[in-house]
Parts: C-alpha cells; structure tokens; sequence
C-alpha cells in the first residue's frame, strides 16, 4: 500500500514538472520583440517636460494596444510583432487633457472649461493648451527578432502662442479686461496631427500697457478645414472689459487676415519652432465713459479676474 502511495506521489510530481516545464516553454515563445525609443529635444526646448506616454495602436484593429510611460529620453519596451501607429507625447501638461484613446484615429488633445475664475459667464470658455510635445508615426512595422529595434524620434511642439497690442482709448475707466479668441483650434488630433475647432472660445488674460492693451493666446493653430485663406471663417478677439462702476461692455476685433498672414509665414520660423507669433492687428477701440467712472473702488485696472470674489454678479456676454 506504501509503495502505491509512493509511486502516485512520483507520478504526480512528474507531472508537474513536466507541466511547468510547458507552461515556461509556452512563455519563452511568446511573440514580442525588444523596442528602444530615444527622443531627441535638441532644438525643440529648453524645458524638457517630466516624461511622455507611449501608445502602438494596431493597424487595421489587429493585434493588442501597448500603453506605456517612460522617461523623457525615451526608453526599452516589448512590443508584440506586428504593423502599428504610434503617438507619444509629454504627460505632465496642467491645461492639456487627452479623450477618445482607443484608436489611433481618434485620440484627441483638448483643454476644460474656465471653472474657478469668480466672474460668470467665463465657465463657458476653455482654457487656453500649455505645451504639448507630440511624435505621431502613421505606420510602423516591429518583425520579431532577438534584436532590439533602435527607434530614434523627435517630438513637436504642436501648441503655438500668439502675442498682441491693440490701441485703445478710454483705459482708465477700465477694471479688467477678459479676453477669449473664436475660431482657432481648441483641440488637436494626435494621430491625424491637425487642429480642430470646438464649440467653446479660448480664454486669455491681458493687461494695460499706456494706451495699449497687451495680451497673448495659445491654441492649437488653426482647425484642419481652414488651412487654406479661401476656406478660413472668421477668427475674432472678444474683449470684456468690466469698468470702475462694475458695468461691463464688449468689443470684438477680426483678426482673420492677421491669422492668415501668420500661418502663411510660418515657414520662416522653422529653425525656431517655439516663437512667439506677433500678431500686427492695426485696428483701434474705444471703452465708453461710464455713468459712474470713479466706481467705488477709485478706478485703473487693478487686477486681474481673480481678484473678484464669488459674491460677485456680474453678468459677461462672451457669446
């Protein structure tokens, strides 16, 4: 009786090394291949971002997403053979968020709403994108291989800042200025690299300056069905300026050909890619005198939108 006992225990040993020795046969020949990613910044900027995210969407739905994170410089990862698009981009942006991941076609960059700022009406604005540095590689092809494939990329800078000074007479009647901007790109296409425009206006912060108004806007450059100047719609500046008395009046200022005319030159910055664009806009506006210009606070533009409290009422036409 032992020694049946004994032979059993034997057999189901065996067994399980046999088993074991399958199963680790079965992993060793599972198909992935060593990929090594080294990002190169020189020439894009001198802030280098925390680190980026890397995505390989199969091509034609075939095959397993691989989602990773790695160090700014890049870095080694396992990737299954197979055909794939690929997006990277630095993850540590505080305005930019990232929708509609689950395909290479429809993974999109965009910006929340301007909640917090005290003044109604501004929650319907976006905030304006920080940057966002993107590689999007439309087809890659990974072979399986016991070598590692060296892949050597370097990102862009797909967020442009555009800086501004408008003539105006009647700033001193003026508390603060609230500035958004219609018709650029409020969202971004990673795999299809292009600018899309939303629904919602880009919220911006200006100042005084003498007897000019000074202020800048990011966006995404303009959206993808306006690249040509035939097809351009309208890009305006909207001012809401909050007078010394707490009324408010809005001005609107067309600066599609000053758009136009940028995006036309913009081959000439290539060697400086993050540039400021200085928008010449020649137009001139004027702010009304109020029916109460001291106000009670003793008029000038004080501060900024932050400074008014949530007790605050006053209504922004920004539509």
């Amino acid at each position: 009786m032992q020694d049946m006992r004994y032979i059993f225990l034997v057999f189901l040993f065996t067994l399980l090394v046999l088993g074991g020795c399958s199963r680790r046969d079965v992993l060793d020949d599972y198909p992935v291949s060593g990929v090594e990613i080294s990002l190169d910044w020189d020439g894009v900027t001198d802030q280098l971002p925390e680190g980026v995210r890397v995505i390989f969407y199969p091509k034609d739905g075939k095959g397993k997403k691989v989602d990773t994170y790695l160090s700014i410089r890049g870095g080694k990862i396992k990737v299954p053979p197979g055909r794939y698009s690929v997006v990277v981009y630095n993850y540590d942006t505080e305005m930019v968020q990232i929708r509609n991941e689950g395909a290479y076609e429809t993974v999109e960059a965009f910006t929340g709403h301007c909640n917090g700022l005290g003044v109604t009406g501004t929650e319907e604005l976006v905030w304006g994108p920080d940057p966002l540095y993107v590689v999007n590689i439309d087809e890659l092809q990974i072979k399986k291989s016991d070598k590692v494939l060296l892949l050597d990329w370097q990102p862009k800078l797909i967020v442009k800042t555009y800086s501004f000074k408008i003539k105006a007479e009647g700033l001193q009647y003026v508390s603060t200025i609230i500035g958004s901007v219609e018709g650029m790109a409020n969202c971004y296409c990673l795999g299809r690299c292009c600018g899309m425009k939303g629904e919602a206006a880009l919220y911006f912060e200006a100042g005084i300056q003498g007897d000019e108004i000074i202020g800048s806007f990011t966006a995404f450059g303009i959206p993808e069905d306006m690249v040509t100047r035939a097809s351009m719609g309208m890009v305006k500046i909207n001012f809401v300026f909050v007078k010394t008395d707490k009324s408010v009046q809005k001005i609107e200022v067309d600066i599609t050909e000053v758009i136009a005319d940028s995006e036309g030159n913009e081959g000439e910055n290539e060697e400086d890619p993050h540039m400021k664009i200085e928008l010449p806009i020649k137009d001139e506006i004027k702010v009304e005198k109020p029916d109460n210009p001291s106000g009670d606070g003793g008029g000038g533009i004080g501060g900024d939108v932050g400074d008014w409290g949530d007790d605050e009422e006053i209504e922004l036409p920004v539509n």
